[in-house]
């Protein structure tokens, strides 16, 4: 049995069912006691006179009472990686280089409405220069912090 199976709800299927301190995984497959990794159940499926309590699944604690240790440690590091190289791949998708004004430069555009020489109106597709797509890039990473921060 993996530890990675895909978590499926059903309309309604929001509660976690907790038995000895720990989640029902997806199916009736064993137990977890990581919230990530819990099955979800229709609140009905409880059955405390056999030990086996509902709660809904914005009340539930990301890790049971009964979680081992070296198992919840293992999913924030996972967790902490993850976000991690989320961050990474903001900042580089934020900082001005080569890969970005690749993707970025031509991306923008603007309709300026001008009137020719013999009065008609017309459209010109004005394209945002690289420079001012670099201040708007650099003004993204300070008002989310980003910038100055470690790798």
């Amino acid at each position: 049995m993996t530890d990675k199976a895909p978590v499926t709800v059903e309309q309604g299927d929001r509660f976690l069912l907790v038995k000895r301190g720990l989640y029902y995984r997806p199916g009736n497959q064993g137990y977890t006691g990581i919230k990530d990794r819990a099955g979800r159940y229709p609140e009905s499926d409880a059955s405390p006179e056999d030990g086996i309590t509902a709660i809904h699944e914005d009340d539930a604690p990301e890790y049971s009472q009964a979680c081992f240790a070296d198992l919840k440690e293992k999913h924030m590091l996972g967790k902490i990686a993850a976000l991690e190289e989320e961050i990474k791949r903001l900042r580089e998708a934020l900082t001005p280089s080569g890969s970005t004004k690749a993707a970025y430069h031509g991306e923008f555009a603007f309709n300026l409405h001008r009137i020719d020489d013999c009065g008609d109106e017309y459209v010109e597709k004005v394209y945002v220069p690289w420079d001012t797509v670099k201040q708007i890039m650099k003004a993204i990473l300070a008002r989310t912090a980003l910038e100055g921060r470690g790798s």
